[in-house]
């Protein structure tokens, strides 16, 4: 009987295995790990193959894990010889799967185990659902009436009667669609507030019916991870109305006051870390110029990571502050050709449009009013990010086109007139429609900055732009395929009160 070696089990267990070897710098810390033994399980679940591991570096294999907290905690296993064990997501390089680790170090060697968890995760996901569907009704008052809808507008949940204020007077059924029990115009407005909810937004409103107000209130639903997955409608029947004139003035003007410190504050924080961080880089320079002779590779290194570190901080506070200029409207509304204000755009990015081999096709667009110098920031945002995260050797392909669209169909709060539809599509890399709420949230990156730069804070700036000009942003995509961003801005800007 042929006897059973550790090199067969090595091979034929069912997760997968990886011995590293610590790589250390002249100070005896350890900087990097090298693949020494690299099993077939492993090979499969990470889809490489041998030659790409064996013998390579972990960072060189796997850039996005520098100073991530599962490469420091690899290090503390070495250091202190503890088991170290885990759940993570890992989405680069064509994977997208839950992996469970555990890590052990072996005479001063790391063994990774490691097992894909990713069905036992969207079991978890389903659960974690079901329990914030749970945790939602709980925090619903006993006197109101419920209705959960997810994002094909099935009724998931219902209680009471959510819809009276939309004229249907019943508990909807679970299981039906919700274009099943309203008339078509109350169908039209309910899906376009849910379809904000699904982007992350709170809606309340107030209706009023036959003398009686309900106040509605569409709150976004979460799974595990953050997405939503439904939205909640809960409506309250509040008689009538009780707030005077002045009581509702009085609490427009506290509002405006707390937003404009809260820009105000964001402004001055931002702007008083500029002067210690150009010290360090005025000073970073000078040691570059006179004594970069005097590092050895591992000082090289270091000194090229604090420099690297010190421009991201730089971007970061440009970015912020750009972030809080934005928050209302400094200079009065104008007529503003969109076409004109385009073609400049493009010419301020010919650069980049070149080195990209970037092609931007233009239709006719409207005269609509606005802020030039903030719509202008928007459309340059959104053709940056086109050219950015574009596909690996396919030359970006953008066009930008409008129509005018009717009131309705706008997923906007606010009632404006002749609104205007203007699409940029792109055929970049995309990505998945679960990001969607997401995206247009401030430091939000779907990302790592190693493959593209930025600090997540663009898109962010665009959705407070349409905001400032009584409009919406919205997205659709599809990964390999491309992004649309949808900008709703209306012709004319609303009188002042």
């Amino acid at each position: 009987m042929q006897e059973v070696t550790i090199h067969d089990l090595f091979e034929i267990t069912d997760d997968g295995i990886i011995i590293f070897s610590p790589v250390y710098d002249d100070q005896k810390e350890i900087i990097n790990f090298r693949h020494e033994q690299v099993n077939e399980t492993a090979l499969r679940l990470l889809n490489r193959q041998r030659q790409d591991l064996q013998g390579k570096h972990l960072l060189e294999v796997f850039p996005d894990l520098e100073d991530s907290d599962l490469f420091n905690q690899y290090v503390r296993v070495i250091e202190t010889g503890n088991t170290y064990r885990t759940e993570f997501q890992y989405q680069n390089q064509g994977l997208n799967t839950w992996f469970k680790n555990i890590v052990y170090r072996i005479n001063q060697q790391l063994l990774v185990r490691f097992s894909d968890i990713s069905e036992y995760r969207q079991l978890l996901q389903e659960s974690s659902q079901n329990e914030g569907l749970y945790q939602a009704l709980v925090k619903g008052l006993p006197d109101t009436d419920v209705l959960l809808i997810d994002r094909q507008f099935n009724v998931r949940i219902s209680k009471g009667a959510p819809l009276r204020a939309y004229g249907y007077t019943s508990t909807v059924e679970q299981n039906t669609q919700l274009i099943n029990v309203l008339d078509e115009d109350a169908a039209r407005t309910v899906t376009r507030i849910c379809r904000q909810c699904f982007r992350g937004k709170t809606i309340r409103e107030e209706v009023s019916v036959d003398g009686t107000i309900y106040r509605l209130s569409f709150v976004p639903t979460y799974d595990y991870d953050g997405t939503v997955f439904g939205c909640l409608i809960v409506t309250e029947d509040i008689g009538v109305f009780s707030l005077t004139e002045d009581e509702l003035r009085n609490k427009l003007y506290a509002l405006e006051s707390a937003q404009e410190s809260l820009e105000q504050f964001a402004y001055v924080a931002s702007h008083d870390l500029q002067e210690p961080l150009r010290k360090i880089q005025a000073f970073g320079d000078r040691i570059k110029t006179r004594y970069a002779d005097k590092f050895d590779d591992t000082g090289q290194d270091y000194f090229n990571r604090m420099q690297s570190a010190a421009k991201r901080m730089q971007t970061l506070i440009d970015d912020l502050l750009k972030y809080s200029r934005v928050g209302r409207i400094q200079n009065a509304f104008e007529p503003i050709d969109l076409n004109q204000l385009l073609q400049e755009v493009i010419s301020d990015l010919e650069t980049t449009i070149d080195e990209s081999g970037a092609t931007v096709e233009v239709d006719d667009l409207p005269t609509i009013e606005g802020e030039i110098t903030q719509l202008r920031q928007l459309f340059q945002n959104l053709l940056s990010n086109a050219i950015k995260f574009k596909r690996e050797g396919v030359p970006p392909r953008i066009s930008i086109k409008s129509r005018l669209i009717k009131p309705e169909e706008v997923d906007s709060p606010n009632s404006v007139s002749e609104p205007y539809e203007i699409t940029v599509a792109d055929n970049g890399i995309g990505f998945d429609e679960k990001y969607l709420d997401r995206i247009f949230n401030i430091f939000q990156r779907l990302h790592g900055r190693n493959q593209y730069p930025g600090t997540g804070i663009g898109l962010a700036i665009c959705r407070k732009i349409a905001e400032n000009h009584q409009g919406d942003i919205y997205a659709t995509s599809e990964e390999e395929k491309g992004t649309t961003f949808y900008v709703i801005l209306p012709k004319n800007q609303p009188l002042p009160v």
